[in-house]
């Protein structure tokens, strides 16, 4: 055979093997591409994962149902109200860290049979209620509704924080249970209606009397939305 045969020959295996060589980085590099693109998206979905939880925002109309309340409740103190409802939104998850219902005088029998049956299973500790507002009052009936919220954050039992955001109705001038006669709406004198539910002086026989709200606000549901 010619040797200028020959050396064609092994010039083009050469070829072939430094092209099959250059074939093979140029793949495994698209790969390593490929997969540094899969890594840095599987990380940012870890983090994402792992970045804590911020407060929930909360329907505020304090502004515009407020006037509406002092109303039909003259001596009504939202600030004080505020604070009942941080008491009762951090009852709420201590019941499910407890495994009890842990309220009291200030809920409805209704309302504490139906939570023993709904208690939150996944709260272990750390509970912080960051912020709490007046949502909404509906005063068109004769039963007064109030509804709150608040922006709760806990540890749920795999120690990772959590955010929620509760909603409480509470209930004005019922002794117990909201399916009761209403108290007191009335003058206990003539009987004419009041003007305002916390009304303390009937402006048509001018009895004077201790207002319903004396009785409180009861809580009558609570639950997270």
């Amino acid at each position: 055979m010619e040797k200028w045969v020959i050396a064609l020959i092994i010039g083009g295996g050469l070829l072939a093997l430094l092209g099959g060589y250059f074939g093979v980085r140029r793949a495994t590099r698209s790969v390593r591409e490929k997969l540094g693109v899969l890594k840095r998206a599987l990380d940012d979905a870890i983090e994402a994962d792992q970045e804590p939880e911020k407060p929930r925002s909360l329907s505020s109309l304090e502004s515009v149902v407020l006037p509406k309340i002092l109303k039909d409740f003259p001596d009504f103190n939202p600030r004080v109200f505020a604070q009942r409802v941080r008491a009762d939104a951090r009852t709420y998850y201590e019941s499910g860290v407890q495994g009890k219902v842990l309220y009291r005088d200030d809920a409805t029998e209704v309302f504490k049979e139906a939570f023993a049956d709904r208690l939150p299973d996944s709260v272990s500790g750390g509970i912080d209620v960051h912020k709490v507002s007046i949502a909404a009052y509906d005063n068109a009936t004769r039963k007064k509704i109030l509804t709150c919220q608040a922006a709760v954050g806990f540890t749920d039992k795999t120690g990772t924080p959590r955010e929620r955001r509760l909603v409480l109705d509470y209930i004005a001038g019922y002794a117990d249970d909201p399916e009761s006669p209403v108290v007191g709406f009335n003058c206990p004198n003539c009987g004419a209606p009041l003007p305002a539910v916390g009304a303390r002086v009937c402006v048509y026989c001018g009895t004077a009397f201790s207002a319903p709200v004396d009785l409180g606000w009861m809580l009558t549901d609570a639950r997270e939305g």
